[in-house]
């Protein structure tokens, strides 16, 4: 049998030990071999620096959404890109609240699931203005689940996102955006294990009376096959202009299609007055006949015409454009 140590011996050790006099197995490794912990799941390690044309991507999505949710409420929206951020999916998804407005879509052809968030405020306030309401008191939903009509409208929201979202992407690299299903449980939406990271990007939305965000989570496994893409710099600093990039995002501007309405006019009746309407009826709109007709764009209201026919076709002669205000 070997020696057992004795109690002064043992203490003697430990004190050694402590005191750096006596060393380990572990110290002569990390001396001879210089290895260091690395945490393979630290962000500043995976997605070092910032990503200049996803930058760029977030700027023309919000410019295309814009445009598509003004049109969708028929009023003026804004959209900004906030922030850009990489967490663990699980602190992401323990920051989202219950019920939350979640849906997940595929980013063909690459691999796995991307999540787009509404905000639950944002999501009673599209119902709201969708209905002629002036949302001046912010609802919020927290002890309720979301109603049909709210499902289905935000639904339409996200499907018109998603195909902006498309088309941002497309000068970069071409995806096809396929959504999957909606989710108001954070914990049914777990597109990736809890300890993956994931691109958190936030935009802010602003109406007349309120404001939310729409955010979108994206692996970092997802886009990883084309990170380098994101991160190239388009040699801002050296003065250097990337024009097949900027040609590109021409193309594609030019090509977009946008809803022209020109609106005849518009009245109030009462309820009794809308229940006895009948074939032949008249209708007294609120303008003269003599003021132009204002034409808006994608719900934005942009020029004023007069009405008349070209060409066989009812069409609106321009006779001034609309200014906007700031």
């Amino acid at each position: 049998m070997g020696q057992v140590l004795s109690e002064g011996e043992v203490d003697a050790l430990l004190k050694g030990v402590g005191d750096g006099e006596v060393e380990t197995e572990t110290d002569q490794a990390d001396n001879k071999t210089g290895v260091t912990k690395y945490d393979l799941t630290s962000q500043e390690k995976i997605i070092a620096g910032r990503l200049p044309t996803l930058d760029i991507i977030n700027q023309m999505f919000s410019r295309l959404f814009r445009q598509t949710f003004s049109g969708m409420l028929r009023k003026a929206v804004e959209v900004n890109a906030v922030s850009t951020d990489t967490v663990k999916f699980g602190e992401f998804l323990r920051s989202l609240p219950i019920p939350a407005s979640l849906h997940i879509f595929r980013m063909e052809p690459l691999r796995g699931h991307g999540l787009m968030i509404v905000e639950s405020k944002l999501v009673s306030a599209i119902v709201d203005t969708f209905f002629g309401g002036t949302n001046e008191k912010a609802m919020t939903i927290e002890d309720r689940d979301f109603s049909a009509i709210e499902i289905r409208m935000t639904k339409n929201v996200v499907l018109g996102a998603l195909e902006d979202f498309e088309k941002a992407w497309r000068p970069v690299f071409e995806i096809n955006t396929n959504y999957v299903r909606s989710e108001i449980n954070p914990q049914f939406a777990a597109i990736v294990p809890p300890t993956d990271i994931v691109l958190v990007i936030v935009f802010e939305i602003d109406l007349e009376f309120t404001s939310g965000s729409v955010t979108v989570s994206i692996p970092y496994s997802t886009i990883e096959p084309i990170m380098p893409k994101l991160k190239a710099n388009f040699q801002a600093e050296t003065q250097e202009v990337d024009r097949v990039w900027i040609q590109r995002v021409r193309e594609e501007m030019l090509t977009t299609e946008v809803e022209v309405i020109a609106q005849l006019g518009k009245t109030k009746i009462t309820s009794e007055r809308l229940v006895e309407l009948k074939v032949g009826d008249t209708i007294m709109l609120g303008n003269d006949v003599t003021d132009p007709l204002e034409i808006t764009v994608e719900g934005m209201p942009k020029v004023k015409g007069f009405p008349g026919v070209s060409r066989g076709l009812k069409a609106i002669q321009v006779t001034e454009i609309i200014e906007r205000e700031g």
